[in-house]
């Protein structure tokens, strides 16, 4: 079987989480867990299981999805069940994309902290 696509999944390893996975593991999508020690690596090549690990910094404070080899209406699908399920709120989602591709997690973890705070001021 062929998998639907790749998440990227940040923070979300305890057992509040095991329904989350249970849920990707049925829509057939492959789970990569990343630590701290991998932050470094591109998105890409955290997508291909690829990078070495170096020395772990800082782990994120909360928890993160990125989702990788998507069509729109499957990430439309995956948003819905996790809405629907009623699991632990994951603040930042994000979306491989051809901009953000070559980004490490750091970086990635800044545009999204930048997007929340410019959502707030103009719903303020």
């Amino acid at each position: 079987m062929k998998n639907a696509g790749t998440i990227l999944m940040y923070n979300c390893s305890g057992p509040e989480f095991s329904k989350l996975r249970q849920i990707f593991a049925m829509l057939r999508l492959r789970m990569r867990p990343v630590g701290p020690d991998r932050y470094h690596v591109p998105l890409e090549e955290l997508v291909q299981g690829k990078g070495e690990p170096a020395e772990a910094g800082e782990p994120l404070p909360e928890a993160m999805l990125v989702f990788c080899g998507m069509g729109q209406a499957l990430l439309n699908q995956v948003l819905e069940v996790i809405r629907v399920a009623k699991l632990p709120p994951i603040p930042l989602k994000a979306v491989l994309t051809q901009d953000n591709r070559t980004w490490d997690t750091r970086q990635l973890h800044q545009e999204l902290l930048k997007e929340r705070e410019s959502i707030a001021a103009q719903q303020e």
